[in-house]
């Protein structure tokens, strides 16, 4: 009887900390007191409460943009998940709250000279003869997070260290600071929608207006040069009304003097998705390839698309190339992957 007095003194507990008798309107447990009272409950023996406590820790950080806060209740969630069954006697959890849906990422813009929301990032590496290209998420509380998959909380939070950090400005100056500790800052040069920094430029980029803007061909590619020879991908994807789609790919490297030559090329078909600003091709064995896409340049007379970002590589329209239309550096080279910017 002691232990079933204790499992529902914890139960009663969890059903205050989730707010039972709060006035409507008033907010809600902060992630960390949440988090706190599921540490409490976790001490007194209720392990399915306990989950269920740190769960609500999870929404409260996920309602705030709080990574950290994020893998932290995610940690004690999973931990007690592989511990095996609650304490013998404790009551069922109550069921949870719905989470809200996560917020979709701002379009680019730049406010009083700084970067808010998703920025397409070109630079040229002078080494490898090919152009750096990523994303660049600034969240409005200065945080920046590069190439991301999603853009939940929990996403967000799984990028490597390297790629998600915090962002502060003292007069025209940038200093970022990586997860991973390495800092960098330097001076930037905004424009309407636009910045320059460290042999950079950053464009401020909208989503798509819809799934018809990508019907059509587009091709792209990548390529990088060391001394020891030179690798080249090419890309062609076609995008078609009714949610299919048709691709191909080549591959292909030279060596020293090109006197050693290697290639291979795939092909297949499937389904296409475009969801807010996050594209999904689905191959015909069911394999999908989630990423960010968003246009980088349309037809100022026509307002047709002719160049996007998918999968770090800048794709134009078939038409467009056929016109002759490679003015614009972005077209043919994509992201090698050496990092991002901010160094």
């Amino acid at each position: 009887m002691p232990h079933l007095r204790r499992a529902c003194s914890c139960t009663a507990l969890l059903v205050s900390m989730l707010g039972a008798g709060r006035a409507p309107g008033q907010p809600g447990p902060t992630g960390a007191a949440l988090f706190r009272q599921g540490q409490q409950l976790e001490a007194a023996g209720n392990k399915a409460a306990a989950a269920t406590a740190y769960q609500q820790a999870y929404a409260a950080y996920t309602s705030v943009d709080d990574s950290d806060g994020v893998i932290k209740a995610l940690a004690r969630k999973k931990a007690l998940a592989g511990a095996g069954p609650a304490a013998a006697g404790a009551p069922p959890a109550p069921a949870l709250r719905p989470t809200p849906a996560p917020a979709l990422p701002l379009a680019g813009s730049m406010a009083g000279g700084r970067p808010v929301g998703l920025f397409f990032m070109s630079r040229y590496l002078m080494a490898l003869h090919s152009l750096e290209k990523a994303t660049h998420y600034f969240t409005p509380a200065g945080r920046v997070f590069v190439d991301p998959t999603g853009f939940s909380a929990g996403e967000l939070a799984a990028l490597l260290p390297g790629a998600r950090g915090t962002h502060s400005f003292a007069g025209n100056k940038m200093a970022v600071r990586w997860a991973s500790n390495q800092t960098g800052d330097g001076p930037v040069e905004p424009q309407a929608t636009t910045f320059a920094r460290d042999m950079g430029l950053f464009l401020a980029v909208r989503p798509f207006a819809g799934g018809q803007a990508l019907l059509g061909s587009f091709e792209g590619g990548s390529s990088a040069s060391l001394g020891s020879g030179t690798t080249a991908v090419a890309s062609d994807l076609a995008f078609r009304p009714g949610g299919t789609y048709s691709r191909s790919s080549a591959l292909g490297s030279t060596g020293d003097g090109s006197t050693a030559r290697a290639g291979a090329s795939s092909a297949g078909t499937g389904r296409w998705q475009l969801s807010g600003r996050l594209l999904t091709p689905t191959d015909g064995q069911g394999a999908a390839t989630r990423g960010v896409a968003y246009p980088i340049e349309t037809d100022d007379k026509t307002g047709q698309l002719v160049r996007f970002y998918f999968g770090g590589i800048g794709l134009q329209a078939a038409v467009a190339r056929r016109a002759g239309r490679t003015g614009c550096p972005w077209a043919t080279t994509a992201r090698p992957g050496y990092g991002p910017s901010f160094r």
